[in-house]
């Protein structure tokens, strides 16, 4: 069977949490696959399906909101054993991204967006280059 989820516009169909559900309970449907995209990374989205009664085909929405922020990601690896690469241990502003790497100017430098709402949205670690001495 096939069900209209809404309109053309993402926000008015398969990004309308409320109208998914509804849809699911409407078609008998007892789980939901989010596909890949937008809602397969959405802590949001899964609490919703697991709330209505229904069970989210992914990772718990607690593991989506840890590994969604890179140092908490970074600090839950470290935890479980895993080998980081070294860096911050927390987000840094742009300030003061820039001088960890003239520290370090025998190691590569990646700064990234720590999380989409941080205040110091970046995050950097480096590793030692291959060549350096």
């Amino acid at each position: 069977d096939a069900y209209l989820l809404g309109p053309a516009a993402p926000s008015e169909s398969y990004l309308h949490v409320p109208r998914i559900i509804e849809v699911a309970h409407r078609s008998g449907a007892t789980m939901i696959h989010p596909g890949y995209g937008f809602l397969a990374e959405n802590a949001g989205f899964a609490r919703a399906v697991a709330e209505a009664g229904l069970t989210f085909i992914g990772p718990p929405p607690e593991a989506m909101a840890r590994l969604g922020d890179k140092s908490e990601a970074r600090r839950a690896a470290a935890a479980a054993g895993a080998p980081v690469v070294p860096g911050t241990e927390g987000p840094v502003s742009p300030s003061e991204a820039v001088p960890l790497g003239a520290a370090r100017a025998a190691t590569s430098l990646a700064v990234t967006a720590a999380t989409p709402t941080s205040s110091a949205p970046f995050a950097a670690w480096g590793a030692p280059r291959a060549s350096a001495k």
